[in-house]
């Protein structure tokens, strides 16, 4: 099922890194004093009374000439009002309204998108004395909460998931394997979707960012039902290239949440950079399968530079992240497609494996005995049972006197071993340490 999306927006420095915290319920965004200090990525997964959904802070997207933020802030949320279904639109109780608010209330008051008017820094009793002005910027009726001491917001999360359930519920089909296509701009995304389709389903031009709509496609092959998820690009043009690139970074981020596989499409030209690792990165901590395609195969000189070469710094680069399959592609001469989907299907049985319990201990408990945990603080660790408690991903679970002890470096010998024996190929599994 795909998780609606709400926006947080709103003029720097009104709270909304704050707000996005307190509702995730950790500290990922940066917070400082100083307007337009949030530059990584700012989305998460959240829910409230099992209601989940995708909470998206669009704070601190501007630049630093200050002639420019309202243009910015704009362009924020003329995009955030594309991609999210519903909008929080964050404003200050202590600066009351100001120009960019009644701007951003403009551009809200013309959408047909649920839309709550959220007044953060409502601390005390005399902050609540300011409330009745924001009815002014004719969104509905303000909602006060304080980001910082988190007053209020239960009541709010309760508002918002009441508006979220009226929602309807976009359940997928459970038999398909849902297939997500990323990568950065003009890797041969589309084409490989109209390759394996027989069909132009999407526009494909050598122009970065063609594709407009994002359309889920079917395919069968092997007997087995594919939902091919492309990722489009923005509809709105944007100046500011950090919202390009913020809005564009969440949309991969979303079809690598609804999927089983992401295939990770590479331009062999341009090489394997740091933005591919931070996006399968991104991957691995959603538990996906995972596999590399290294497309545009045919415009590489292979005199010096062989494919054994280029998978071997691939490898090196990806580090603990070594275990995700490599295959090279032309999707234009259409070499080596077929062979990739058989990859895929490898990587989604192994996601779906489940070793027996007794050959799991046959196997593993030996190898424990024989190279024990270190010692911490004095203190012998044993391993005395593990299990397989989870599929799609796999999850193992094992028993300890003191399993807050295991270092990481043991765990990742052991996940090691895992795949020494069982392979895993392209597959994150999880390991946890129980009290025997």
């Amino acid at each position: 099922m795909s998780e609606p999306i709400v926006a947080i927006v709103g003029r720097p420095n009104v709270g909304k890194s704050t707000l996005f915290n307190r509702l995730i319920g950790r500290r990922e965004a940066i917070i400082d004093d100083m307007p337009g200090v949030t530059r990584d990525r700012n989305y998460a997964t959240s829910d409230w009374n099992g209601q989940q959904f995708m909470l998206v802070d669009t704070g601190g997207y501007v630049p630093k000439s200050s002639n420019q933020i309202d243009e910015a802030v704009r362009e924020q949320v003329n995009i955030a009002v594309e991609e999210s279904d519903l909008i929080v639109f964050l404003v200050d109780a202590r600066t009351g309204i100001t120009t960019i608010d009644e701007h951003i209330a403009q551009i809200l008051q013309r959408v047909s998108k649920n839309i709550i008017l959220a007044v953060n820094k409502m601390d005390n009793e005399n902050d609540m004395l300011e409330l009745g002005q924001f009815y002014n910027l004719g969104i509905g009726e303000p909602i006060p909460l304080s980001a910082m001491t988190g007053k209020r917001t239960g009541d709010f999360l309760d508002i918002l998931t009441q508006i979220l359930k009226t929602f309807p519920v976009d359940e997928e089909k459970e038999n398909f394997i849902k297939l997500a296509i990323v990568g950065k701009e003009n890797v041969g995304k589309s084409s490989l979707v109209n390759t394996f389709l027989g069909q132009d389903r999407q526009i494909v031009t050598d122009i970065p960012g063609t594709t407009r709509d994002s359309i889920d496609s079917y395919l069968k092959y092997k007997n087995r039902d594919f939902l091919l998820i492309d990722t489009a690009g923005l509809k709105k043009k944007a100046k500011i290239k950090e919202n390009v690139l913020f809005y564009s970074n969440l949309r991969t981020y979303r079809s690598i949440h609804r999927a089983d596989i992401v295939i990770y499409m590479i331009d062999a030209e341009n090489g394997f950079t740091r933005q591919d690792i931070g996006v399968i990165t991104d991957a691995e901590k959603e538990r996906k399968g995972i596999l590399i395609v290294y497309n545009k195969w045919d415009l590489i000189e292979k005199d010096h530079r062989t494919a054994d070469v280029i998978q071997k710094e691939i490898k090196e680069k990806l580090g603990m992240l070594k275990y995700i399959p490599i295959i090279f592609t032309s999707v234009v001469e259409k070499k080596r497609l077929y062979k990739m989907l058989d990859l895929v299907l490898g990587v989604y049985e192994d996601r779906k494996r489940k070793i027996q319990t007794s050959e799991l201990n046959d196997y593993l408990l030996p190898i424990i005995k024989s190279t024990t945990p270190p010692a911490i603080r004095g203190k012998e660790i044993k391993i005395n049972y593990v299990n397989q408690v989870k599929t799609e991903p796999p999850l193992f679970l094992f028993f300890s006197n003191f399993p807050e002890l295991i270092p990481e470096h043991y765990r990742r010998f052991i996940e090691n071993k895992i795949r020494d024996k069982y392979g895993f190929s392209g597959v994150p599994i999880s390991l946890k340490f129980r009290k025997k």
